[in-house]
């Protein structure tokens, strides 16, 4: 299954917004972001901060987010149908659904993505469970580029989506 959450940046929901004050005092924004279990974020394969738009911006650029939408479609379904073809045989589809005999088949980082990785998962203290989810995570990043492996950049950008309070 699927699941996407949302949650507030504070009690008050108005941390770092660009045009309403955040009533809630330092320790009130620890203890709530505190309260997010580290258990099941890391089981969130992606976390991403999400800026407040205006509803005027939005509005003057629905064309544009329609087109986007349809390449962004494309490509997914494209990706999508890569990770099939490599992953017919171990019968699964998707590359969340690699254990860790796929991975080691199919998820060669260069050596300045393996670097890169390495450094990270020192820095911050990565899991296991987070380490070979940003391999995976990086897989995908590769396979939405048609990439044949897994460079520097793609692992850059799965830990951004790992990696809160980068």
């Amino acid at each position: 299954f699927m699941l996407i959450a949302a949650a507030n940046p504070c009690p008050c929901g108005y941390l770092n917004h660009p045009k309403r004050e955040c009533k809630c005092l330092p320790g009130q924004v620890l203890n709530y972001q505190k309260r997010m279990s580290g258990p099941i974020l890391d089981r969130i394969d992606i976390h991403v901060n999400v800026p407040f738009v205006e509803v005027e911006k939005l509005r003057q650029n629905v064309d544009t987010f329609h087109s986007t939408s349809e390449m962004i479609r494309k490509r997914v379904v494209a990706a999508r149908k890569i990770q099939e073809k490599r992953l017919k045989n171990d019968h699964i589809f998707t590359n969340g659904e690699m254990r860790n005999k796929q991975i080691k088949k199919f998820c060669q980082l260069s050596e300045d993505a393996e670097r890169l990785l390495q450094t990270a998962a020192d820095k911050f203290q990565l899991s296991a469970r987070s380490y070979f989810r940003v391999i995976k995570i990086s897989r995908t990043i590769a396979d939405l580029e048609e990439a044949e492996g897994i460079e520097y950049n793609h692992v850059a950008e799965a830990l951004q989506y790992r990696v809160r309070n980068l």
